[in-house]
This record gives structure tokens, C-alpha cells and sequence, in this order.
């Protein structure tokens, strides 16, 4: 998790490590006229000082999904691109994602999904705001009919009285543990995009349908360019060479 900030020290929102370089987040997150820093490691509970110290990285590049809608909350999804690289940890690791649409039937049947809570706004100082909670995924007409809008094939309905979400979670991830070669790994499911009230269902923009902006802006980015150059990976993009194998530079990031 990142703990996005402004250098006036406002919490902006929430988003997901990737690599060491790039964070995941909403594109309804980024501000054109403020200079984001991306906190990582304040909710880590672990008895290893390493651990424990907080680290603040400056956001030097935003890449926000080129068809984002204001309206209708489409494809908001953006990727920041950080400064310096993060240091990971034992603790402190980026997330997986699915990127293979073969998937897509097995991510959608997965009713239970884990989210993170940064807390009701009234207990943002609490040491206990930030928790995981369990998420279950609702029929899109729930949200709509809380919206006044259609859900989008590109996005989902997750959450209920239980889950207690609010605004303050804004693009905060949403996950669940698949079972990968024998090897249980935590993958990014949704990232919340509306602003609803606190203990109703919210919309999420599904991750696995903007796997090709994330797939384009990693490339491009991690070889020096400075913007991606292209969102349409299918004349690019060999999947049978790009199988990932174990050790590779690239299975910490992407399943």
C-alpha cells in the first residue's frame, strides 16, 4: 500500500506498489497543479525495526489511461512514476497482477474479495484506522441504482453495510489470493473509484481489463522513455514468449 500526499501533507489517496518504481492508483488521484509524495510502510505491523521507518518517495511522472471519463468514471486508472526506487523489504513488496484474460471467468466467481480501510474520516489518527477488510462483490445493478448510473463492462460492484468503506478510500486496492503453480500469491482485483458514502456498495475499475495500460506504461517506462507511446499492445505483444518463469525479473510483478 502507498499512502498518497500532497507537500502540504493532505491525504490524497490511497494506491498500490507495482514495481520499485511506479504506483498504482486512480486517475481521479492525480493533481496536475500539486506534487505528490508516496508514503510507503506506515501500516506495517512487525516487530523488525527495518520495517517499521516510513520512507517518502516524489512522484516525478503521472500516466493517466488516455479514454478516463470525469463523467462516468471510466477507465480511471493512472500509474505514478516515482523519482527514486522504493526499497522493499520483507514487508514491504509489490502486488501481483493477473494479466492474462483467461482469467477473467475465475477473478469474476471470486464472491469475497480483501480491500483496504483507511478508517471513517473522524478516526483518521486512530492507531487501528487503517485495516483489511472483507469485500463481497454485488450485482451491478446495486450500484447503479445508488449512482443513478450504469455500471461499465470495465468496472464492478463490491461492498455492503459490513465493509464500511468511505471516501476516504479512494483507489485503495482490492485483491484476493489465487493459487498460482502451487504458489498462493495476492493479486489486484479492483482499485475504488466512486465517492459514496460511508457502508454502501462502490464501484471498482476492474484491473484486469486495463492490463494492456499497465503492461504499455511499465515497458515504456522502465526502458528510460519518458511516456508511453502506445496503448494497443495486441501488435506488440507476443503472449507465448512472455510467459513468465520462475526467478525472472518480472515475477514479482506481474502473474
Amino acid at each position: 500500500m502507498a499512502y498518497l500526499h500532497t507537500s502540504e501533507l493532505l491525504y490524497v489517496c490511497g494506491g498500490t506498489v507495482i514495481t520499485e518504481k511506479l504506483v498504482l492508483t486512480a486517475a481521479h488521484c492525480t493533481r496536475a497543479s500539486e506534487q505528490l509524495v508516496a508514503r510507503i510502510g506506515e501500516f506495517i505491523g512487525t516487530d523488525d525495526a527495518n520495517d517499521t521507518m516510513l520512507s517518502e518517495y516524489q512522484v516525478s511522472q503521472t500516466f493517466i489511461h488516455s479514454l478516463y471519463n470525469t463523467t462516468t468514471s471510466a477507465n480511471d486508472i493512472a500509474i505514478l512514476g516515482l523519482a527514486t526506487d522504493i526499497v522493499f523489504s520483507k514487508t514491504i513488496r509489490p502486488i501481483c497482477i493477473v494479466w492474462w484474460t483467461i482469467w477473467r471467468k475465475y477473478i469474476d466467481n471470486i464472491q469475497v474479495l480483501s480491500g483496504a480501510q483507511w478508517g471513517l474520516p473522524n478516526d483518521r489518527n486512530e492507531s487501528d484506522a487503517f485495516r483489511i477488510t472483507d469485500i463481497r462483490r454485488q450485482p451491478a445493478n446495486m450500484c447503479s441504482t445508488l449512482n443513478g448510473t450504469a455500471i461499465l463492462s470495465s468496472q464492478f460492484c463490491a461492498g455492503d453495510s459490513d465493509s464500511k468503506l468511505c471516501n476516504v478510500d479512494f483507489s485503495s486496492p482490492l485483491g484476493a489470493i489465487i493459487t498460482f503453480k502451487n504458489i498462493q500469491r495476492y493479486v489486484l482485483i479492483g482499485i475504488a473509484t466512486t465517492n459514496q458514502k460511508c457502508k454502501r456498495a462502490s464501484v471498482y475499475t476492474d484491473v484486469l481489463s486495463h492490463t494492456d495500460f499497465i503492461l504499455s506504461v511499465w515497458r515504456q517506462y522502465r526502458n528510460g522513455e519518458k511516456s508511453p507511446k502506445t496503448w494497443d499492445l495486441q501488435n506488440n505483444f507476443d503472449v507465448e514468449n512472455t510467459t513468465l518463469k520462475a526467478n525472472s525479473e518480472e515475477e514479482h510483478y506481474f502473474v
